[in-house]
């Protein structure tokens, strides 16, 4: 029992399986990292594409303001103009979870 233990715990046979042992990990490693690479890239590119919705969502919302004072500015205009006339009720209730940003 002896020597087949000290045949198994040959230097021989203890290198071959650290180098087996080093490619098998070696392997996933790179497996590892270029899904890792992938991943950084896809963050990447939704940080990239936040960034872009933010922007037009701002626009939209500066958009929005204007046309909420040209819409003042029509309705001080029409009771100026026919003092006794109410101007159309044609103005949008804005959401409550809006009116924050606008």
């Amino acid at each position: 029992m002896g020597e087949w233990l000290l045949a198994l715990l040959a230097p021989d046979r203890i290198q071959a399986l650290g180098i087996a042992a080093t490619t098998v990990l070696g392997a996933w490693t790179a497996r590892q990292a270029t899904v890792v690479k992938k991943l950084q890239a896809e963050v990447a590119d939704l940080k990239a594409g936040r960034e872009e919705d933010r922007a037009k969502f701002r626009e939209a919302i500066r958009f929005i303001r204007q046309l909420l004072r040209h819409i003042e500015h029509l309705d001080a205009f029409l009771g100026h103009h026919a003092p006794g006339q109410q101007p159309p009720a044609t103005r949008p209730v804005i959401p409550e979870s809006l009116t924050e940003e606008i």
